[in-house]
């Protein structure tokens, strides 16, 4: 009886503990979600109309810019001096997990990289940030987190590991499937688009370009209405003069009779004017902020096309680009180091000892 209650309160408090670090970073996960919605187009999500008439295209440039710079950072590779560890990333075919991490690691700022082992052969797991809790939100350095729950649904059933520097405790939905000693070495290795001094989590270039995306939005939406209204004009008519139920249904058709009663003034089309060269301008000053807060959007983007530069050119754009993304490119270099560091823990050898 004793053995059960004791299990029944190691699932309680692994459980509670998750409820809590998931309600500590509620805030967080709402971000990284905002970026996905931007990064995919979705761009108004909860956002109402004032009047039904209003235009809330959304024209995605934050979509492009994400993909440009990934078409870049999949390029990195760095050298593996062990022989093992090369045979190992091969074998799991690591570059296309580095692909895939780029992904969560520039659109929400933060990915991770799970070391462990199956069949006593090293695995490598890519975790998205929302899988991720750790028991502090306020500090930079990896090492200063005590642990990490790892929280998954897998198959419809809920996983929730809990991960110390020396205890491990699996539970899924609500059964305790593994309590004890760590089976291999902390597994978690941490990669940041740009890493934010006091925070564990860092940061992406959606979170700065999201503010423009919007007033960019705003501008060219506030254009189209204003095109709207030249093309179709605004009629101004006295008061029950016209049927306005039936104006209102149809608008101005082409070929379309207006009746007016006798007496009253003729409808007329008020003066539109013409589209304020202020609009244009700030089209054109955010098309350059888009530029300048994803590290030279136009430079990332003839690198993503370069079948169409010469090599000269391509050359000193190349180290333009990795002057501009140095932060993502260190972040991918310390990635591969570490999973290298930990595959060769896991296989027990020491390092430099493979080669």
């Amino acid at each position: 009886m004793q053995n059960k209650q004791s299990k029944k309160q190691i699932i309680d408090d692994v459980l509670n503990d998750y409820e809590a670090r998931k309600n500590m970073r509620i805030g967080l996960e709402n971000k990284w979600k905002t970026n996905l919605d931007f990064y995919n187009g979705d761009q108004y999500v909860g956002y109402a109309k004032q009047y039904y008439w209003q235009s809330t295209e959304s024209f995605n440039h934050i979509g492009p810019l994400v993909e440009n710079r990934l078409a870049i950072l999949s390029e990195v590779e760095p050298d593996v001096n062990d022989e093992l560890v090369q045979a190992v990333f091969k074998k799991l075919r690591f570059k296309r997990l580095i692909e895939e991490g780029n992904f969560w690691q520039e659109v929400t700022g933060t990915v991770f990289y799970k070391v462990t082992k199956h069949d006593n052969q090293p695995l490598i797991t890519v975790c998205s940030p929302f899988e991720i809790y750790p028991n502090k939100l306020d500090v930079s350095n990896m090492e200063e987190i005590s642990s990490i729950i790892h929280a998954k649904n897998v198959d419809d059933h809920l996983v929730v590991e809990k991960w110390t520097r020396d205890h491990l405790t699996i539970i899924r939905d609500k059964a305790l499937i593994y309590d004890g000693e760590l089976p291999y070495p902390f597994p978690f290795v941490r990669g940041t688009s740009e890493l934010v001094a006091g925070q564990f989590f860092g940061k992406s270039v959606v979170d700065r370009m999201i503010p423009v995306q919007r007033a960019y939005n705003a501008i060219k939406n506030r254009r189209a209405e204003f095109m709207s209204r030249m093309a179709c004009g605004v009629v101004a008519v006295e008061d029950g003069s016209v049927d306005l139920d039936s104006l209102e249904v149809d608008g101005l058709c082409p070929g379309k009779i207006i009746v007016y009663q006798q007496g009253y003034r003729e409808p007329r089309f008020m003066e539109a004017g013409s589209i304020p060269e202020e609009l244009t301008k700030e089209e054109d000053r955010l098309l350059n902020e888009f530029n300048s807060i994803s590290c030279g959007g136009d430079l990332i983007s003839l690198m993503a096309n370069r079948a169409t530069v010469g090599e000269g050119t391509l050359t000193i754009y190349s180290e333009q680009v990795k002057r501009q993304l140095r932060r993502s490119i260190q972040s991918i270099e310390d990635i591969y180091e570490q999973v290298g560091l930990k595959i060769l823990a896991i296989l027990g050898v020491e390092y430099g000892k493979s080669k």
